[in-house]
């Protein structure tokens, strides 16, 4: 078969022009008519089952234009038996490219007006730069505060200094009062060493002097006059012992109020000096010794009644007025337990109250209850650990030196020289008496900083006074602080406790 018969066949004899608009239709045949043929096979192919070619005077399909831009792929020959296709005409904005390049140009995206300029991405292994200005609009992505890695979420409360600045869990309230005694001890310490070591001093000139005076007065009393000298003596001993007492009870008032301006300004990160902690207090001294002095005389109006009551009891006579005395006694004793432990816990605010509120004596007595409202077992749950923690470490300190400085008379009897022995016993009772005021002095702050650290507590828990105090530090930092004492509720321009 020739080439003329295998393209007639493969082509399905179709006219030269495929693509030419059909003139009109023909005339249909017979199936019977059309005399299927086999198609040639192509060189180097398998045989493949042919296909009948259309039938004379089919419809031909109407043609479609040519596709602009396509040429013919070079370095392809035409197929042997097929007519060589007509070359397109080549687009003249994309030229047909060589090897080596892009087989199509690219396509440039129109260009749009966008709201935000586009920040360069960083390559590997360089860090991202900081926002660009397009960033300045949004006041939570500036420059200053953006910093790479990733979104930070909550972020804990901030502690400025002593604690921090939200309601204080059990261990913060059980730590902090040691915290104050380590975190400032030339202020909290010396004060309380200062005021413990003048009421020792005190102790021993007033009551040395007049016991002196009184044993000296007694020698010397003729025969007929001991009996009243030695009452006159023995009440003078007596009194002498009051002096230091209500110096005592006016140094440790004194100290609460310093111990509360400590814990305050502790708390917003600063520390100041013993001096500047006493002039800052100094204004309030009195209204502080006041406060003590009248919790003292009401406790000893209940003694005082307790007791004349039992006089009279027993004033009736007989068996069933001892048994009531008695009776009566015990109950008096624990109501005055009860008495001491409920006002003490709720009044303990009280000294805090008065130097950092400037609250008067009644007033601040009366905020102290409130600010205790609902929390009566916390707060006396903290004050009795404290103390209790407190006082088991003073005494296991202090006895053992207290029982030598009893047995150094005893060592020293079968001595010779008397006056070794009066020199060694008072350097023992010199010792006892030093680490027992170096003692007693850290039980004073660390159960006063307690009740500070209270009254800051509840005051958070109450009133929002850590929010408060975070823009006190805040402002104080950017150069803003406008009130020097954040604490007081009318400078600060607070409200009371609800």
């Amino acid at each position: 078969m020739d080439t003329e018969q295998r393209a007639g066949g493969e082509m399905g004899d179709q006219d030269p022009n495929p693509w030419a608009t059909p003139q009109g239709p023909q005339q249909p045949v017979a199936p019977e008519q059309a005399t299927p043929q086999p198609l040639p096979l192509h060189q180097g192919h398998p045989q493949q089952p042919g296909y009948p070619p259309p039938p004379q005077g089919a419809p031909q399909q109407p043609g479609y234009p040519p596709q602009q831009g396509y040429q013919q792929q070079p370095g392809y020959p035409p197929q042997q038996g097929h007519p060589q296709q007509p070359a397109y005409p080549a687009q003249a904005a994309y030229p047909q490219p060589g090897y080596g390049q892009q087989p199509y140009p690219q396509q440039v995206p129109p260009r749009y007006t966008q709201p935000y300029p586009q920040a360069q991405q960083p390559g590997y292994g360089t860090p991202p730069s900081a926002p660009t200005a397009a960033y300045d609009a949004n006041p939570y992505a500036t420059g200053a505060s953006w910093a790479p890695g990733p979104q930070q979420g909550w972020a804990p409360p901030p502690k400025p200094g002593l604690i921090p600045l939200r309601p204080l869990s059990f261990s913060d309230l059980f730590g902090a009062p040691f915290l104050v005694l380590r975190r400032n001890p030339k202020a909290t310490f010396g004060s309380a060493l200062l005021l413990q070591g003048l009421t020792a001093v005190l102790s021993l000139v007033i009551v040395g002097v007049v016991t002196w005076l009184s044993l000296s007065r007694l020698s010397q009393a003729a025969p007929g006059e001991e009996d009243a000298i030695s009452a006159g003596a023995i009440t003078a001993i007596i009194l002498s012992f009051l002096i230091p007492v209500a110096v005592s009870i006016a140094g440790s008032a004194i100290l609460q109020g310093i111990i509360a301006q400590e814990v305050a300004r502790g708390t917003l990160g600063e520390k100041l000096p013993l001096g500047v902690l006493w002039r800052r207090t100094k204004a309030r001294f009195l209204p502080l010794i006041g406060y003590t002095f009248l919790l003292i005389g009401v406790v000893t109006v209940f003694i005082a009644v307790a007791v004349g009551l039992g006089f009279v009891l027993t004033g009736l006579g007989g068996t069933a007025g001892v048994a009531l005395t008695v009776v009566m006694g015990i109950g008096a004793l624990l109501v005055l337990i009860a008495a001491s432990v409920w006002l003490g816990t709720k009044f303990s605010l009280t000294p805090s109250i008065i130097v950092l509120e400037n609250g008067k004596v009644f007033a601040s007595l009366a905020r102290s209850w409130r600010l205790t409202d609902g929390y009566f077992w916390r707060t006396f749950g903290v004050q009795f650990l404290v103390s209790s923690v407190v006082s088991v470490a003073s005494q296991v300190v202090a006895t053992p030196i207290s029982l030598l400085a009893s047995l150094v008379p005893v060592l020293f009897v079968g001595v010779d020289s008397e006056a070794t022995m009066i020199v060694a016993t008072i350097a023992a009772q010199g010792l006892s008496l030093l680490v027992s005021v170096i003692i007693g002095a850290i039980t004073v702050v660390v159960i006063s900083a307690t009740s500070a650290v209270i009254y800051v507590d509840l005051r958070m828990r109450k009133e929002g006074l850590d929010l408060d105090l975070a823009r006190f530090v805040e402002a104080r930092a950017g150069g803003r602080e406008t009130v020097d004492n954040p604490f007081d509720v009318a400078a600060a321009g607070g409200k009371a406790t609800r």
